[in-house]
């Protein structure tokens, strides 16, 4: 074992030159790694770590989630009508700032001129220039109205049948359990007065508990997730394909399917959604190494347990020792280690601060 000053391909790259014989080495995704091992070990069998392939995927899969928020948000009761176009001077507001941001940006105006220009702070200006406008519309329609969604039938049935005033309805709400401010009463109500109420809509999941439930074992969900993740595969083509594209890939990789792994790109590519796409067209730059990832039992896993064990040693000395010290800390510590039938490498990283402190 040993601990390296940083990732760059120079410095894995020398020491493997150092310590020659290496036979397999299992490694994350980073260039870095594969640069270093194709200069220094070229006879080596590399091999993708699968925590990290599986990592990867549930990223992708989430970006899907995400970008499709509004297929699940669909009206408690399908009246077959379709909600106003939202207008109000908020949600114009939104959509000219968008705007304006999105014009500078495409200049290649930094986040720092646009901000002095605009005269607005950083980070709003961040994210105006990454959200699309409809994902500000439903940041804005999200704030403080989905706690009212339960009870928007009966303040639509009271409003047509005469109780017209914001607060009595307030009132009726928090007798019934409501929990929320007057002014998302207030809100809604003034909603209904100019006909642009957004209809109440059904509970649904986030996107993250989407994720794990597409990318956990089918036998593992409960029945009642398993039925919430239907109705989002049935609320969303693109959610439904994304799931079954993900759990073709976690079952060749659980089950050691590499043969497959190239009509699995084939497809991800031609039909999937484009996150998929994208991390299809990620495997396909490194095929050899994860089909070896999906058909040898070799995997970095042992390494990555030794990882959390070092991030703890270096948060425990952070920012008041060497590099030095926290590779002697590191290689001090009793390290429990079996035989295999290869000379086998394996190389991982800490995700901290400074690089020269990296494990």
């Amino acid at each position: 074992m040993d601990v390296l000053p940083d990732r760059e391909t120079s410095t894995v790259a020398a020491w493997l030159l150092e310590h020659p014989g290496a036979e397999i080495v299992c490694r994350d995704r980073l260039m870095a790694f594969t640069k270093a091992i194709r200069q220094a070990a070229p006879d080596a069998l590399e091999v993708a770590d699968r925590w990290h392939l599986l990592q990867n995927l549930s990223t992708a899969v989430e970006k899907i989630c995400r970008g499709h928020r509004d297929c699940l948000r669909q009206p408690a009761a399908n009246s077959g009508q379709q909600p106003a176009a939202p207008q109000s001077p908020l949600l114009e507001r939104i959509r000219q700032r968008h705007r304006e941001v999105n014009e500078l940006a495409a200049t290649g105006m930094s986040l720092n001129a646009i901000s002095r220009r605009l005269r607005l702070d950083r980070k709003t200006v961040r994210r105006y220039r990454n959200k699309t406008l409809e994902d500000l519309f439903a940041s804005v329609r999200d704030c403080g109205h989905g706690v009212l969604d339960p009870y928007i039938d009966h303040v639509q049935h009271r409003f047509k049948a005469g109780c017209t005033s914001s607060m009595q309805l307030y009132r009726e709400l928090l007798a019934l359990g409501y929990i929320g401010g007057y002014h998302v009463v207030n809100r809604y109500v003034m909603a209904i007065r100019k006909g642009i109420e957004i209809p109440a809509r059904t509970a649904t999941p986030n996107p993250r508990a989407i994720t794990s439930w597409i990318m956990r074992p089918q036998g593992t969900l409960s029945p009642s997730d398993a039925a919430q993740l239907e109705v989002a595969r049935n609320a969303c083509p693109e959610i439904a394909l994304a799931c079954d594209l993900a759990r073709e890939f976690t079952d060749m990789l659980r089950h050691r399917r590499g043969h497959q792994l190239r009509n699995w790109i084939q497809k991800a590519e031609l039909s999937g959604p484009d996150a998929i796409g994208v991390f299809a067209d990620s495997i396909r730059q490194d095929l050899k190494a994860v089909t070896a990832s999906l058909t040898l039992p070799y995997s970095s896993g042992l390494v990555e347990g030794h990882v959390n064990r070092i991030k703890t040693i270096k948060r425990q000395m952070y920012g008041r020792a060497s590099f030095t010290l926290l590779r002697t800390c590191v290689l001090l510590q009793p390290q429990s280690s079996r035989k295999r039938g290869h000379n086998q490498l394996a190389c991982s990283v800490t995700n901290g601060h400074p690089p020269a402190e990296r494990a």
